[in-house]
This record gives structure tokens, sequence and C-alpha cells, in this order.
């Protein structure tokens, strides 16, 4: 997986980096993300925090090279091939949206390597399946024969009227030889998805101790009462804190207020 590794407000350089260290915190991104949408972020993030922060592009996402296959249970694995590689002890976890579900899963299924956990505005439970998704309407555009990104950005227009999500999924926009593509593997995205709304409650058979925080949004429809019921069913030790006036995006809408909540209860 491909990672940026931040300290001090500062992105260090991943070349013989020492993972031999008291204190890492892994990060990782939602659906149509990648590793540099939280450059600032954790840039800010590691100021106030002790340790080292690293942010990750996920399974079919960012820099990675494609692969055939997404789901929660395959990018488990590759994260716990990570910190086995690294010889990394304990970590803990900041995961939003589709990072917050790997996050949570990863601590269902191995708890003895998590310190602790922070799900950013989502829960462990499935969510229906809209009739046309992102994921569709990126397909639908031949950006191959595009010739700028405004261009790009025209046709997702037709699909998509928010002007703040279509520029989050035009970072994902790489440019070579004269054509634009994906740093997205749609493919393989769009045949997972219903493994990404979902949650594999039949991979689990405990329910989790560690010390977990799910913080959401007070306009998101992500987190409600029924769904914190559901956490409270697998993490027995959970704390609910909501940002007011953020949706779905809080660290894009209220990166301040992530910020400081994240540096106030990370230990």
């Amino acid at each position: 997986m491909n990672y940026r590794i931040y300290r001090g407000g500062e992105q260090l350089s991943p070349e013989n980096f020492n993972f031999n260290v008291k204190k890492i915190i892994f990060i990782f991104h939602g659906l149509f993300g990648r590793a540099k949408n939280w450059h600032s972020i954790a840039l800010k993030l590691s100021k106030f925090v002790e340790g080292f922060l690293i942010v990750f592009d996920l399974r079919n996402h960012g820099e990675n090279e494609p692969s055939t296959k997404i789901s929660y249970s395959i990018m488990v694995d590759d994260v716990y091939e990570f910190i086995q590689r690294k010889n990394i002890n304990k970590i803990s976890i900041i995961g939003h949206s589709m990072g917050g579900k790997l996050g949570m899963l990863f601590t269902l299924l191995h708890p003895q390597s998590v310190k602790q956990l922070f799900v950013l505005d989502i829960a462990p439970t499935d969510y229906p399946r809209e009739e046309f998704e992102i994921v569709d309407y990126l397909l639908k555009i031949d950006i191959k024969n595009c010739k700028s990104r405004n261009e790009v950005d025209y046709k997702l227009s037709n699909y998509i009227n928010d002007k703040q999500l279509r520029l989050f999924l035009l970072q994902n926009l790489n440019f070579n030889n004269g054509k634009y593509t994906w740093s997205l593997d749609l493919k393989t995205i769009k045949m997972g998805m219903k493994d990404l709304r979902g949650f594999p409650l039949t991979l689990i058979s405990n329910a989790s101790q560690v010390e977990t925080f799910c913080i959401f949004g007070g306009n998101s429809l992500y987190i409600n009462e029924v769904y914190k019921d559901k956490f409270k069913t697998l993490f027995k030790n959970i704390h609910f804190f909501k940002i007011k006036d953020a949706g779905h995006w809080l660290h894009v809408e209220k990166p301040e207020e992530l910020i400081n909540l994240i540096s106030k209860k990370l230990i």
C-alpha cells in the first residue's frame, strides 16, 4: 500500500523510515478518497499529537497498483500484512467513511493490535443502495477524450450538482501522455460496492473492548440512534461526539474542530 508519513507538522520521507517507534496512528480515507486528500489534516494534527501519522492509499485508490478485488476483509488483510512486515506492535486508527468501516473491522478481528479507534461519520451497518451511485457516473464519462480538467468537471456536472463533491472526485484525475485517467479502479470498485455499502458481521465473533470514538456531523444522515445501538453491540467502550453544522465530510467542513477533538482524546 502506498502511504505518507507525518510528524511534528512535516511530511517525512518513507525511505529508510524506522517503524520501531512507540506511537503510530494510521489514517484511512473514505471511498473515492486518497492519502493526499488528508495532507493538510495530517500536517496540522501531527503538530498536536505525539508519534507518527501514516496516511494510506487503500486498495484500488490513489497511487496503488490496481487489483481485481476489493472488500473490507481483503483490506483488513492488507493492513495486517503491512504491520506484520514492518514489525509494528500497536496502532491507533482514524478512519473516515469506508476507512472507518475498515478500521472497525480491523479492530474487531485484531484487537490486540489496536490501542484506540476513531470512526468518522460511519456506522457498522449496511447502507441502502442508491438508484445511481457515484461510481456509475464516473464510469459514464469518457475521460480519455477529454481535453481539460474543466471538461471532465462539465461532464460530471450532468450527473452531480454538488460542486464540492465534484472537486473532491476530480482529485483522482491523472494526466499522462496527453490523456486523462482515473487513479481509481472503477470497474473493481463497482463490482465491490455491495460489500463496501455493507459490514461483514458474519466475520465477527466477539465484541471489542478497544476504546472507540465515533465522531459524526450534526447534519449527517450516516449516524442515527439505531446506528448508535449497533455500535454499542460491537464496541463496548464506545463514545459519541457530534460536530455541529457538519455533514458527512466533517474533516473538510470542520477540520479545526475535528483536529482539536482527536488531539484531546488520542493517548
